[in-house]
């Protein structure tokens, strides 16, 4: 049995519902606005970062344009072909490696100034091991970031729409073929296995705090810029960054 989702029979819908939307700009937004507020050394070019997981390549390919040198990968091939496409200047250059592998079978040195894992444990069925896996490949002194779906939002959804019985059971897994995680992680564990691992926790921040909550209907009254600068106001602030459809934590290896 194998122990991930691969997206290659979603790929399409997964870019087309999530990164080409208003979520996705959201998400990337914040994500370019956090990341160097808290890992100051991106200003300046040459850290060599691992995207671990990395779908699309949407951190791939900003930190290329940033000067990084990347290495890509994803265990869906489809993902991994459009990287290649999207980044084959980089690739070409030497600046950039992209390859098909999942995060148990990727091996690395521990040499890594960035390392992130976005939107990845949640489709594992061991993502703590994978965790420690993706911690192993940070050098002293570097950061992880970490993305996962959160399920404190989730069950409030469920709350909410009136499927109580699957927040008494427990039972928040998505469905097999759609796009709600196997695995939907609460941010403490998470955030609690990086400070046991060695970790000090630059940040954690709700991504898409409200958003996923408002009816469409009301969010169409606001402009997709008020509701981006809403969230990033938000995004750092209790009880707000515990409910995000995603949590990221920020943690430097000590």
């Amino acid at each position: 049995m194998k122990d991930y989702v691969n997206f290659d029979p979603l790929a399409e819908r997964f870019s087309k519902n999530i990164y080409g939307s208003l979520k996705g700009r959201i998400r990337q937004t914040l994500l370019e606005t956090l990341y160097p507020k808290y890992v100051p050394e991106l200003q300046q070019p040459g850290l060599s970062v691992l995207d671990a997981g990395g779908g699309l390549g949407q951190m791939t390919l900003w930190l290329l344009g940033m000067g990084h040198r990347v290495e890509y990968f994803d265990v869906a091939g489809d993902l991994v072909a459009q990287v290649k496409q999207d980044a084959s200047e980089w690739i070409a250059s030497g600046q950039c490696q992209a390859n098909q592998a999942s995060v148990f079978d990727f091996e690395s040195a521990p040499n890594r100034d960035l390392v992130i894992v976005h939107a990845v444990l949640e489709w594992l069925e061991q993502p703590q091991a994978a965790l420690d896996k993706a911690m192993s490949w940070v050098a002293p002194g570097g950061v992880i970031g970490v993305m996962v779906y959160n399920r404190h939002m989730l069950e409030l959804r469920n709350l909410m729409r009136g499927t109580l019985d699957k927040v008494k059971t427990g039972q928040l897994q998505g469905l097999a073929g759609g796009l709600t995680p196997i695995t939907p992680l609460s941010p403490e564990p998470v955030r609690q296995q990086l400070v046991d691992s060695g970790f000090d926790i630059l940040t954690q921040a709700g991504i898409r705090t409200f958003t996923d909550l408002t009816e469409p209907t009301v969010l169409s009254w606001y402009t997709d810029d008020d509701i981006i600068e809403m969230e990033q106001r938000l995004c750092e602030q209790a009880p707000y960054r515990d409910l995000g459809r995603y949590v990221l934590l920020l943690a430097r290896k000590k």
